[in-house]
């Protein structure tokens, strides 16, 4: 019962972490490729000419929505146009952050399974659905214009000038480019089931695979060291809130609160390693997470303690210091547990052989 809880309890943590990940991932994806190639809403504010272009955002956000669900696809449709207009317009459009969720619930409502769309009449049934999509969008998008901006123009007009736009756009991005990607990518996936595991990404073998977790593609599982993971995870959300914040608040982050938190984040993920390298403990796939991803934060941080370097070198030299430290002694605790095992065996054979010469 106790290991059926644990186990219970493990899968809600996972499926948590898993949730918040996704969510967090198509945000940033949202961002930065709308800084790149603008967002969504870019084309139809404040654009009086009837211009063509491929939405790469509206291609890459449609996918993710239609592999993530309609409640993911939804809140990162919302989020993402959020931030993207709190750093770079003037002014909220708070009907197009409404939109685009609505957007992303739509697609999300098909969502992906594993070899769903192998099937032919899938692909032409997420072929319809977006049409039906862009359909509802664009009535949206003629009803806010009309009644919400009040504008003075009839239907007709306003639908020639920007629900005529969003439907050659929606076109030309996705109505056949995503079920095409969604085949390629169950072709590539989910064909068959497999487990990559390479020590690449793992920096354990197989038989320390508690000291990892997995990423599922379609049917595809893939293998990560979890601290690292964490380390990594942490340092991509860092980077990505402080250059929001700086781009919304036009500021820096302070040197000396980034010197502080440089000192203390690290501790846990210290403590963490050190006290199951001692073998006083064995730390967990979640701990080792939150631990990476409280460390990944530091390590970004540290990009702001410039003002402080040679406080920062003499840190660094500390705690890597502490860090080798508890590898030799956690390595001389296993030598003298191993050599008490190989003795106890010794013993007890000679025992074992002398009662049976006896």
């Amino acid at each position: 019962m106790n290991n059926r809880s644990l186990n219970h309890k493990k899968k809600v943590l996972r499926g948590i972490f898993l949730n918040l990940f996704t969510a967090a991932f198509i945000i940033m994806c949202y961002f930065y490729v709308s800084e790149t190639f603008g967002s969504i809403s870019t084309l139809f504010l404040g654009n009086s000419d009837f211009s063509i272009q491929f939405g790469i955002t509206l291609l890459i956000f449609t996918f993710f929505s239609m592999r993530a669900g309609p409640l993911q696809g939804g809140i990162t449709g919302f989020f993402g146009e959020f931030l993207y207009q709190l750093a770079y317009y003037n002014t909220i459009y708070l009907d197009w952050c409404v939109l685009i969720a609505i957007w992303g619930s739509l697609c999300g409502i098909y969502k992906y399974k594993p070899l769903k769309y192998l099937q032919i009449k899938t692909f032409f049934f997420s072929l319809a659905l977006l049409s039906i999509n862009t359909l509802l969008m664009i009535i949206l998008i003629i009803l806010i214009r009309k009644f919400y901006y009040l504008s003075y123009k009839n239907i007709y007009i306003i639908f020639l000038e920007i629900g005529l736009l969003f439907l050659v756009q929606s076109f030309l991005s996705i109505l056949f480019i995503v079920p095409i990607l969604l085949v390629l990518y169950e072709k590539a996936l989910a064909t068959k089931e497999q487990h990559l595991y390479y020590m690449i990404l793992t920096h354990h073998p197989i038989s320390m695979n508690d000291h990892t977790f997995n990423l599922r593609f379609g049917k595809t599982y893939v293998y990560f060291c979890s601290r690292c993971s964490g380390v990594i995870i942490g340092g991509m959300m860092a980077y990505f809130f402080t250059q929001l914040v700086e781009n919304i608040y036009n500021i820096n982050f302070n040197p000396e609160l980034a010197v502080l938190l440089c000192i203390f984040l690290p501790i846990p993920g210290l403590i963490d390693w050190g006290t199951q390298r001692m073998l006083l403990r064995k730390s967990t796939t979640e701990s080792r997470l939150f631990t990476g991803f409280i460390i990944g934060t530091a390590l970004h941080l540290m990009s702001f303690t410039y003002k402080y370097y040679f406080f920062m070198i003499s840190l660094l030299i500390l705690y890597f210091s502490i860090l080798f430290l508890l590898m030799y002694l956690g390595h001389r605790k296993e030598m003298k547990l191993l050599k008490k095992e190989l003795n106890d065996e010794f013993h007890s054979n000679n025992v074992l052989e002398f009662n049976n010469n006896s």
